[in-house]
């Protein structure tokens, strides 16, 4: 009942100091694992919706990642209105694939000064009329209050650069023996025109507009480890979904509120799946307070008793 009625950020925030590591310490392995599977729900959605085309579900995963939260959708729709099968008929020249991408965000329906965009503009013209493609609306895109670098002009041409360099990428990454070689496949720069523009027509300071550390950390942590995770799984290769537990571990953990609020409380994470797992602990068991389901809830209530 008092910990029903508790007024803290979780229930057991005053006893949790009492809790023995090695019991949060399993308890945060486990919840890693639970977060995967949960993970694997949403994946299975989208590999129907491509008809069990791994890559296709790969590339469309990817795409809605690099939307981030506030342009995930747009970002999922232009991958739907966009089947990999046809960026890979032009996967060795890089101009009619960003022409693709930005003609189907809807981002080349207006008229241009600058000769890149004009360029890009009757390349999609052509191939919009070639493979009968239609555009989403330009109106789905939200530009308030995020960072110029994450502008969807500048993901988008990061994810040119991405398909242009990387053939069969899902393949690969499941080749991958290492996080360090798992990163150097999205360790991608934008074309020429990117390094002084973040909009069309917008001249800005000149700046090298790639994928940083963190950026590609998280891409990994939330797109594509679950995914290797999801394949292991589906394809009975239990190897598979260790490796993916591996990689968690190799990585650093996430920085958030719910982590640094952790950190105050017990300790810091060691690594990216038990920050994971402090996501899925604060959500999913302290916020609806299942403490009778909680490990550490567990041993304080029989420490009490």
């Amino acid at each position: 009942e008092a910990l029903i009625a508790h007024k803290s950020w979780v229930p057991c925030a005053a006893q949790l100091k009492s809790v023995d590591a090695v019991v949060w310490t399993t308890w945060l392995e486990r919840l890693a694992i639970e977060r995967m599977e949960q993970r694997v729900q949403e994946l299975e959605t989208v590999l129907q919706w491509t008809n069990n085309n791994w890559e296709e579900a790969f590339y469309i995963r990817l795409m809605r990642y690099m939307g981030m939260k506030v342009n995930a959708t747009p970002f999922e729709q232009v991958a739907k209105s966009l089947p990999l099968k046809l960026l890979a008929k032009h996967k060795n020249q890089l101009l009619p694939l960003e022409a693709m991408l930005f003609g189907q965000a809807g981002l080349l329906a207006q008229i241009f000064t600058d000769a890149y965009p004009v360029e890009l503009q009757k390349e999609y013209d052509f191939l919009r009329k070639k493979y009968a493609l239609q555009p989403i609306p330009a109106s789905a895109w939200k530009w308030m209050r995020l960072r110029p670098a994450n502008f969807p002009t500048i993901r988008l041409a990061q994810m040119a650069q991405l398909i242009f360099q990387s053939q069969h990428l899902f393949s690969r990454v499941l080749e991958a023996e290492d996080v360090t070689t798992l990163s150097r496949f999205f360790d991608v720069t934008p074309s020429t025109y990117w390094r002084n523009h973040y909009q069309f027509d917008k001249q800005s300071r000149t700046r090298v507009k790639k994928l940083g550390k963190t950026a590609i950390n998280n891409l990994l942590i939330n797109t594509v480890i679950p995914f290797v995770f999801f394949y292991g799984r589906y394809k009975s290769q239990p190897n598979l979904q260790e490796k993916a537990l591996n990689w968690l571990a190799a990585l650093p953990p996430e920085k958030n509120s719910i982590t640094s609020k952790w950190a105050a409380l017990v300790r810091p994470a060691a690594h990216a799946g038990e920050s994971q797992a402090m996501l899925q602990l604060k959500k999913n068991y302290c916020d609806p307070v299942r403490c009778l389901q909680c490990a550490v809830g567990n041993k304080i209530l029989q420490q009490s008793s």
